[in-house]
């Protein structure tokens, strides 16, 4: 089906129509809606085992997402097209894998109302651009070398892993969010998942990917 987010034009799937709570599902850097349903897939293929019904967003620049035409890509652009999605959904839990992780985080402090709890997993654009301004960069000349070709993404979303990710930032978030579930599987985490995992509303979860979904199952109808 499709969105509106400003000038852009979403793709959002569902992929299953259940009675039970909704998911929506957001995916990494450079990946698409499809990501979710290979059955080999890392993150679980939670289509096929979540209770109710299923949706997952081509964030712009992604997937059939239009692309950014005279600007540029940020988180909370990636924000506003979640919260878009959610605003057609309407209750429901998020799970986020990559930079949809980190857009996960922002959508569960800001709709508090709507999300009860929201699954952070790893994946592409997960660590950003450090937790402070890195004057050595090579912004400038990322976006110099960058052309939009005919990929599944947008090049110049690439972007998205430059962008700085404050710790005090992610904390506001963390705290305003109802429940955080973060897996772990044993790899270091950017500063930002760090500060996240240390809210009250966050617990931290290894395993794999399946267990995860079923703990993050368990939070949909919570209060």
């Amino acid at each position: 089906m499709r969105l509106t987010h400003g000038r852009i034009t979403l793709e959002l799937h569902q992929l299953a129509q259940r009675s039970g709570p909704a998911l929506l599902l957001l995916h990494a850097l450079g990946g698409s809606s499809a990501d979710w349903s290979a059955p080999s897939g890392a993150l679980g293929e939670p289509t096929a085992t979540w209770p109710g019904s299923v949706y997952a967003l081509d964030f712009c620049g992604h997937g059939r997402s239009q692309r950014l035409t005279g600007g540029g890509y940020y988180p909370e652009l990636l924000l506003g097209d979640a919260d878009a999605a959610l605003a057609h959904m309407g209750r429901g839990v998020i799970a986020g894998a990559g930079v949809g992780a980190y857009v996960s985080l922002l959508l569960a402090g800001t709709r508090t109302n709507l999300v009860p709890a929201a699954l952070l997993l790893p994946g592409a654009g997960l660590d950003g651009g450090g937790a402070s301004p890195d004057f050595t960069n090579k912004f400038p000349e990322f976006l110099m070398s960058r052309t939009a070709g005919a990929d599944q993404h947008d090049p110049l979303a690439g972007a998205l892993d430059l962008f700085v990710r404050p710790i005090d930032y992610a904390e506001a978030f963390a705290r305003a969010a109802r429940h955080l579930l973060l897996w772990e599987d044993g790899a270091q985490r950017p500063p930002w998942w760090e500060a996240a995992r240390r809210s009250p509303s966050a617990l931290a979860l290894d395993g794999d990917a399946r267990s995860a979904f079923r703990h993050l199952s368990e939070m949909a109808t919570g209060d």
